[in-house]
């Protein structure tokens, strides 16, 4: 896990996340939304595989940032993460960008 903090403030989580670091997965997304910024990105490039227990904690995450008057989208969805995202309709509630740089580019209006 690695955060960066700006205007825009980035999660980058880049491992599958299963009943072993979920909680730790839950943990830096509660940090993230702490960050004074109101524009969050977690990038999720190097994850294959996220189970229901993780996907609960997106859906949570952002509802929770909603309440706070922040948005938070997903970036690095490619390949099997994307089937996983697709098959649960999360495009249906939360942005999903291919890479980190499409979301920056959203943010900043480009």
């Amino acid at each position: 896990m690695r955060m960066r903090q700006g205007a825009i403030c980035t999660l980058t989580w880049a491992e599958d996340i299963t009943l072993n670091n979920v909680e730790s997965f839950r943990q830096a997304m509660e940090k993230l939304l702490d960050k004074r910024a109101d524009q969050l990105i977690v990038n999720m490039e190097g994850v294959n595989y996220i189970n229901s227990a993780g996907l609960g904690v997106i859906a949570d995450s952002v509802m929770e940032a909603r309440a706070r008057q922040k948005e938070l989208v997903i970036s690095g969805v490619e390949g099997s993460l994307a089937e996983i995202f697709h098959i649960v309709k999360f495009s249906s509630f939360i942005k999903l960008f291919a890479t980190e740089k499409e979301a920056m580019d959203y943010f900043s209006g480009e």
